[in-house]
């Protein structure tokens, strides 16, 4: 089977969370998606934009506006990127940092969140999808 077999999520994730003022909305969605490109072509298995809608924030929770800080004229995005293994992740960033078509999307990236540190971390799978005991 393939590494990039349709279906396969990958083990390992590397997971960013922006706040990004809302004119900024159309940028940055561009600059990700070209990114997402670069990355596909040297191995990534999939990246997933998720834009932050209003939530119903159960007592005893905490919404992700709230817990980021975001203030008001602010989007709040998560990105997930999956990988087949850690492996594979590592040796696919070496890749992008020479990749000379990342170079300039990297400067733009810079730009448009600068108001705003992105979030990031790396995440191991744990299961895949929640079963019932």
């Amino acid at each position: 089977m393939s590494k990039r077999s349709e279906g396969n999520q990958g083990t390992y994730a590397h997971m960013f969370a922006y706040r990004i003022p809302t004119g900024k909305h159309d940028r940055l969605l561009s600059i990700l998606q070209r990114l997402a490109g670069i990355y596909k072509k040297h191995g990534m298995l999939e990246s997933s934009i998720y834009q932050l809608g209003p939530t119903q924030v159960f007592q005893g929770f905490e919404g992700f506006d709230k817990a980021l800080g975001a203030s008001s004229g602010e989007e709040v995005w998560v990105e997930v990127d999956s990988y087949l293994n850690a492996d594979e992740f590592h040796r696919i960033v070496a890749l992008i940092g020479e990749d000379q078509d990342a170079d300039p999307l990297w400067g733009e990236l810079a730009e448009v969140t600068a108001e705003r540190k992105v979030i990031m971390g790396e995440f191991r799978l744990l299961t895949n999808g929640v079963k019932p005991r």
